[in-house]
């Protein structure tokens, strides 16, 4: 027997020979591929390609965002997106226009009201009433407070494709000051409720304290302005909605978005307020040349000081302009806070699936699944997440709000929405929808301080009816997508969560074993190779890499742990068992290679800048690691470290790479690259 011939039967008789394909029909029919393994049996994959073109096949638009991996089956690539609903379209653009209109309209006025004062002043030869310093200042004030807010309003109504940019650099300046908690709520239109509300409301807060600068000084119209100002501060802290982790914002975070527009309606109250010396009352007119007695004349100065309140022209509005600026500048302040938090995020967002021919990349079809409301999400998260799954005939997709059934010309088969979702995540749904056989299973794993239970979901494909559905108190804040694992006699989810592994009989949903591991907050999905499991990461409290060797179901026993390392363990990247060998990858770029069976670690290298998020896939002797600015690093998946080739696209890649047909298919930024071998 020759030294290949034997190797191979080595590696079978230890279960880490290649997987049989599970029935789905398609070379990469769900996340990771066959049984979601990350692993290929092709050969002749592409090592070499860059941005000018070179070994990519097509490269193709895809509308919309997602992080979704593009699954393949029956010559098409399927992936799922998700963009704002027409109906949200069109309420942005009338928000947007109405926003530019009324800013064009305070401009233009001012520039009239400038001018115009100016001539008057001129032709009569008189001073402008604000002459002196004060009203100097409270003239440049005015002017200068209401020209900040509406560059503010232009921003979040005309300008939102800036908002990111800018709000995101204000949130990374909260952050380099310490601030961390509150740097989630420096932005706009992500899907979090109090981010919309504290900023969108901190800007129409400081338009309305503007407002009321425009009222006639001293007149019960302003006194009003500043009550009604200070009602709605009350009602705005009051109905704050909870932070991205589904937490009370605390009252001093609260204020600190509506801080200036405090200021501004402090100033106009303290406006009423006059500070003289008492009438008629003489003070010594000696000058004092000691210390002390500079000090006891101050002194008798201020004894003889009084605040006198201050009104004058008390039912005087102010004139036409006066009301103008008035109305103008608060029906602005309404346009920026009420319809991003009333009405837009009940238009909803579109959830979608895509279709692309395998061979030209051509866009066949994309066909709407479901619309509904934003959800909270993690900042590097989409609409669109989770993977899809395909057979030849159906595709399964799971978008948190529910998981719906197509067939391959995009018609909607079946639909199963949950309802619950939208109000009990704070960072979105993460785990893909498994297909086995003509089951479909949806995990769907209780968040950190939601009330609702995880559940567990096994639907007919043909008719989306539930076989059964279970609440299981043990799986619980994890994201990661379940394994299907058959014997010979059974087939099992396996689950890896908070703290534990647990198996599931997939045909009634009945708890198999469970198994106590020292990890909690898991994202790395669990890879497998034969009967050996391997669950690594924990990107809060505890992590490990850890592998086990699976029993049989019959037996009754949960899996025995054969090794375990806390050196550099996966924190989003899901490792990778191939050709007798573990490789794993941190989020920063750290790449790990074990031997799987015994855990002795060949080597530990860094890779070149970025985060690394996308899941590890390997075939034809290769392991592809991608970071997220779209630098895929392909590694010789060998016991001594080499490096054979870097590829750079040059673009915003969280979706773990898919193969089929000979090629890679990576998704980067909004397209979708095919990249064939070197001809």
């Amino acid at each position: 027997m020759s030294a290949a011939l034997l190797s191979l039967v080595v590696l079978y008789a230890t279960g880490f020979g290649t997987e049989a394909d599970d029935g789905s029909t398609g070379p990469w029919p769900q996340w990771r591929g066959p049984e979601g393994l990350g692993v290929s049996s092709e050969r002749n994959l592409p090592e070499k390609w860059d941005s000018d073109s070179r070994n990519i096949r097509w490269k193709t638009e895809i509308p919309g965002e997602g992080v979704s991996s593009p699954v393949v089956s029956n010559g098409r690539v399927i992936l799922t997106t998700a963009y704002e609903s027409p109906k949200a379209v069109v309420s942005q653009n009338h928000i947007a226009l109405a926003g530019l209109g009324l800013a064009i309209i305070f401009l233009t006025r001012a520039v009239i009201v400038f001018f115009g004062g100016r001539r008057k002043r001129a032709r009569k030869k008189m001073l402008p009433a604000e002459s002196g310093l004060p009203g100097r200042f409270e003239v440049f004030l005015g002017w200068f407070t209401s020209f900040a807010f509406i560059g503010l309003a232009l921003l979040v109504t005309a300008g939102r494709k800036y908002c990111d940019s800018v709000f995101g650099g204000v949130g990374l300046i909260v952050l380099k000051l310490g601030f961390g908690d509150t740097e989630h709520l420096c932005s706009i239109y992500q899907g979090i409720p109090a981010a919309d509300w504290l900023t969108l409301g901190g800007i129409a807060f400081l338009g309305l304290a503007v407002c009321v600068g425009w009222l006639r000084a001293h007149s019960i119209w302003r006194l009003l302005g500043v009550g009604v100002v200070g009602l709605c501060a009350f009602y705005f802290m009051k109905l704050t909605p909870s932070n991205q982790w589904m937490e009370k914002i605390e009252l001093p975070e609260k204020l600190a978005f509506i801080f200036p527009g405090l200021v501004i309606a402090s100033w106009h109250l303290l406006k009423y307020f006059e500070v003289r010396c008492k009438p008629g009352v003489g003070l010594p007119k000696n000058k004092t040349s000691t210390f002390s007695e500079r000090i006891n004349t101050t002194l008798e100065k201020l004894n003889h000081l009084e605040i006198r309140w201050k009104h004058e022209n008390m039912w005087r509005i102010g004139g036409v302009r006066s009301v103008f600026f008035v109305v103008l500048l608060a029906s602005l302040s309404l346009l920026v806070f009420i319809p991003p938090n009333f009405f837009e995020a009940q238009l909803g967002f579109q959830r979608v699936v895509v279709c692309v021919d395998m061979k030209t990349g051509n866009l066949l079809w994309e066909r709407t699944v479901f619309v509904a409301p934003t959800e909270r999400k993690h900042a590097d998260s989409t609409y669109a997440t989770p993977t899809a799954a395909a057979d030849g005939r159906h595709i399964i997709a799971s978008f948190g709000v529910g998981v719906a059934c197509l067939d391959f010309e995009g018609n909607v088969l079946w639909r199963e929405p949950d309802p619950g979702y939208t109000k009990n995540t704070r960072y979105g749904a993460a785990c893909s929808v498994v297909l086995a056989g003509d089951t479909v299973i949806v995990v769907q794993e209780r968040e950190h301080g939601s009330n609702r239970p995880t559940w567990i979901a096994a639907f007919d494909k043909q008719t989306g009816n539930a076989r059964w559905k279970i609440t299981p108190e043990s799986i619980h804040e994890c994201f990661t997508t379940p394994l299907v694992y058959r014997d010979e006699n059974n087939a099992q989810l396996i689950v890896a969560t908070w703290g534990s592994v647990v198996s599931f009989d997939i045909e009634s949903g009945r708890r198999l074993w469970v198994k106590t591991i020292h990890t909690e907050q898991l994202v790395a999905s669990p890879t497998r190779a034969g009967a050996f499991l391997c669950v690594g990461g924990g990107t809060w409290g505890p992590n490990a890499t850890i592998m086990m060797r699976l029993n049989s179901v019959d037996e009754g026993a949960a899996p025995d742990i054969i090794w375990q390392s806390d050196k550099d363990t996966p924190g989003n990247c899901s490792p990778v068992i191939y050709d007798g060998k573990l490789f794993t990858v941190t989020d920063t770029g750290r790449v790990t290679c074990f031997d799987a069976e015994s855990g002795e670690m060949f080597w530990n290298k860094r890779l070149k800048g970025g985060r690394y998020l996308s899941s590890l896939v390997a075939g034809d002797g290769k392991v592809y690691v991608c970071n997220t600015k779209g630098l895929t690093t392909v590694i010789a998946a060998e016991a001594k470290f080499k490096i054979l080739s870097e590829n750079n696209l040059m673009g915003r890649c969280l979706a773990s790479p898919a193969v089929a047909d000979g090629c890679i298919l990576l998704r980067i930024a909004n397209y979708l690259y095919c990249i064939e071998k070197e001809r």
